[in-house]
């Protein structure tokens, strides 16, 4: 029995040498880059600057009309407002449109010479 308890310690020995105890110090944190944290007191300012009372009352001015657009009574409106501008907005009326602005432009700018004339003989 005296030869057990000699041999079972030394059984355990490289079991222990394999996994030895963790070192109870931490290693040290990485050193800080910058980023986000380093940023934070300039995003605190910037919010800061958002949330003045002037911009807090332009939000409630903007929130408040949204809602009376956007009341039940006008969404079928705004919806015919819509679908007319989709149907009516193709490539080739705006590019219809755009020609006749382009032609037009010197037919206004000669009556507009002409009627300086007649109004200056007046």
């Amino acid at each position: 029995m005296r030869l057990t308890t000699f041999l079972l310690p030394l059984a355990a020995a490289p079991l222990a040498i394999g996994a030895p105890e963790p070192n109870p110090v931490a290693p040290r944190a990485p050193a800080s880059t910058g980023g986000l944290l380093s940023e934070l007191p300039g995003i605190l300012d910037g919010v800061q600057d958002l949330l003045s009372k002037d911009t807090i009352n332009n939000l409630e001015i903007i929130v408040s009309g949204a809602a009376k657009l956007l009341a039940s009574d006008n969404i079928d409106v705004l919806q015919d407002i819509l679908t007319n501008a989709h149907s009516l907005l193709t490539k080739e009326f705006v590019d219809n449109t755009t020609t006749l602005i382009g032609d037009a432009t010197p037919l206004v700018e000669d009556v507009s010479k002409l009627l300086g004339g007649v109004l200056g003989t007046l």
